[in-house]
């Protein structure tokens, strides 16, 4: 019996430690309007024409779903605070944060919890964000 309870905690860690899968579909649905904004290297600049107002039925929000829609997996749970990242796209509840190497997201779940997760990626599978600047 020890040995089963064993080999399930080991499963559960390598579950955990895989990363996970999530909906953005169902993260996305209730965002009507987001804002994207722009943070060049080395300067953090808070001017309003950095920032971009866009309409969730938009093609850059079309692109960030396919893009959701192709990376779903291996999403790694993340407490962590974050700096400055180079291009920011934030909802009510959702954030999306772009640096070099990695991406973090950020939103509410159904039950009203805070989430957030990161992933491993390339800032360049982004340029759909800044072609509009």
């Amino acid at each position: 019996m020890r040995m089963i309870k064993n080999i399930g905690f080991l499963l559960m860690i390598f579950t955990i430690s895989c990363g996970q899968n999530l909906d953005f579909e169902e993260i996305l649905k209730n965002e009507k309007h987001f804002e994207l904004k722009f943070n060049p290297r080395g300067d953090i600049i808070l001017d309003s024409s950095l920032i971009i107002k866009i309409n969730a039925d938009s093609k850059i929000i079309d692109s960030l779903r396919t893009w959701f829609k192709n990376n779903p997996d291996n999403w790694d749970s993340s407490i962590s605070s974050w700096a400055t990242p180079d291009i920011s796209l934030t909802g009510n509840d959702f954030r999306f944060l772009v640096f070099k190497d990695f991406v973090v997201v950020g939103f509410m779940d159904k039950s009203g919890k805070q989430n957030q997760y990161t992933k491993n990626t390339n800032e360049t599978e982004f340029n759909f964000l800044t072609e509009t600047n």
